[in-house]
C-alpha cells in the first residue's frame, strides 16, 4: 500500500519544491535587472560628466553608487 502511493507523493513534493524555488527567484531577477540598469546609467553619466576618469575607477564609482554609496571622485 505504501509503495503504491510513494512515487506519486514524491512527484508532488518535487513539483511543489520546484515551483516554490522558481517563484522565489523572481524578485532576485528583478532586483538584478534594476541594479544593471543603474550601473549602466552610472557609467553613462560618468562618461558625460567626468571623461577623465577611466577604467576601474569608473566602474568602482558606478558600482558604489548603485550599492547605496555616495559618488565620490577618486583622489590622485
Amino acid at each position: 500500500m505504501i509503495n503504491a502511493h510513494l512515487f506519486p507523493l514524491l512527484a508532488v513534493v518535487a513539483t511543489a519544491s520546484s515551483v516554490s524555488i522558481a517563484l522565489s527567484l523572481g524578485p532576485i531577477a528583478g532586483q538584478s535587472s534594476r541594479w544593471n540598469q543603474c550601473f549602466d546609467a552610472g557609467l553613462a553619466w560618468l562618461e558625460r560628466s567626468s571623461p577623465s576618469i577611466k577604467g576601474g575607477d569608473r566602474t568602482a564609482i558606478a558600482a558604489n553608487f548603485c550599492n547605496g554609496g555616495l559618488p565620490n571622485k577618486p583622489v590622485r
